[in-house]
């Protein structure tokens, strides 16, 4: 996600974050129906699951610190985060997972070029090196502006088990229509290159895709009448908010298109739900504008972001949102609960901080750039890499304590 404008000093213009230092304990427990429950007998018995819930509540209390005040991971509605619990539901979905597709990359437009950024990527990766310490078949899914990054990533991580997959660009440069629109008409190359995928051998044993950090077509008056809320839908409000020329495009947090430099990823998200239902969609965000973000209701998002973000909110949905202030938090998170929950939690040990750190430092070698400052720096989102990593160890370390095994 491109913040709102980037900093004009040399040095991020921000305020340092803090990491909290979340006690599993003091967490109130969150009681689940058992409708919510996946394939129990994948989950480790070295906890209960009310202890698995709290631990999980830990580290959501973790990745929804706001050091950038963009809103969304901070706003409560109700008194909770508006995807809590979430993490619980999404690791153990992952639980029984045979084979697991992971979208990301967000375009970050700079004079010298276009680049993706550092949110996203690293998160990618994280997630897919726990999912292949479990077994797990790992697909990941950039396009021409990342792919290169996770080519970079895969091999500074020896992730050799990973299939990297290069979704293309409709035909044309990015201000030519199949580039710039995302209505049917313009879709056509797109479509045609997800539903080979999806019918192809490795695409048929997909059980779960997860996007992280990776943007959406924002809503249109359609997906705003279409989605379930209490009462009717705020159609005056969206109208004035969101302009027609605003729909149905990807936009970074400024309000400004970047549809031309986003390859439709969205459409396997869309072409999953309309044909093969049973496959779990995941969705990591932190603005709002990214694939996921339409399972809250449009109004919603508008009010915790703010600004250009109720016009950039996406419209895509997913079986399971998490927000975070960053949305490779909620990325480090997920990997977590769900090697916590196989128990396998001591994997986390040789996945720390230092280890984050040089990955970060590789894929910007690599051409990634802060999504911030726009520089191509080992920072993400404006926070200073120190500080970044600071949450992050505190994600494995609140996992390691809270999915530790308990002795008679």
């Amino acid at each position: 996600m491109v913040a709102p404008e980037p900093p004009t000093s040399t040095a991020p213009n921000h305020t340092v974050v803090i990491a909290v230092r979340a006690n599993v304990a003091a967490c109130a427990p969150v009681i689940l129906s058992s409708r919510h429950l996946y394939h129990p007998r994948m989950i480790s018995n070295s906890l209960g699951t009310v202890a698995h819930q709290n631990c999980c509540a830990a580290l959501e209390a973790v990745t929804h610190q706001d050091p950038c005040g963009r809103g969304l991971a901070a706003w409560r509605e109700g008194g909770g985060w508006l995807d809590a619990g979430s993490l619980y539901l999404a690791a153990a979905s992952l639980c029984s997972a045979r084979s697991v597709a992971i979208v990301t990359g967000f375009p970050v437009i700079t004079p010298q070029g276009v680049f993706a950024e550092t949110d996203g990527p690293p998160g990618a990766l994280y997630l897919a090196e726990a999912l292949v310490a479990l077994g797990i078949e790992t697909t990941l899914i950039g396009d021409p502006i990342c792919s290169p990054l996770l080519a970079a990533g895969i091999e500074h991580c020896g992730l050799r088990q990973v299939e990297l997959l290069e979704f293309p660009f409709e035909p044309g440069g990015a201000d030519d229509p199949p580039r710039a629109s995302n209505e049917p008409p313009c879709n056509a190359h797109s479509d045609a290159w997800a539903g080979a995928l999806l019918a192809s051998p490795a695409g048929l044993r997909w059980t779960h895709v997860v996007a992280i950090e990776r943007p959406g077509p924002s809503h249109t008056v359609a997906s705003l009448v279409a989605q379930p809320r209490r009462g009717r839908p705020p159609l005056a409000e969206f109208l004035a908010a969101v302009p027609p020329e605003c729909r149905n495009i990807c936009q970074n947090m400024r309000g400004v298109s970047i549809n031309g430099h986003v390859a439709k990823t969205h459409r396997l998200f869309e072409l999953l739900a309309e044909k093969r239902k049973k496959v779990v969609s995941l969705g990591l965000a932190d603005g709002g504008n990214e694939l996921g973000a339409g399972s809250l209701a449009w109004e919603v998002v508008a009010r915790a972001v703010g600004g250009p973000g109720a016009r950039a909110a996406c419209r895509i949905t997913v079986s399971h949102l998490l927000l975070a202030g960053v949305s490779n938090w909620a990325a480090y998170a997920l990997a977590a609960a769900l090697l916590g929950l196989r128990g396998e939690a001591g994997m986390l040990s040789g996945l720390g901080a230092r280890r984050e750190g040089e990955r970060i430092q590789a894929l910007v070698r690599a051409g990634a750039v802060d999504g911030v400052t726009a520089r191509p720096e080992p920072t993400v989102d404006g926070l200073p890499l120190e500080a970044y990593l600071a949450v992050m160890q505190n994600i494995v370390d609140v996992a390691q304590q809270g999915f530790a095994p308990r002795h008679s």
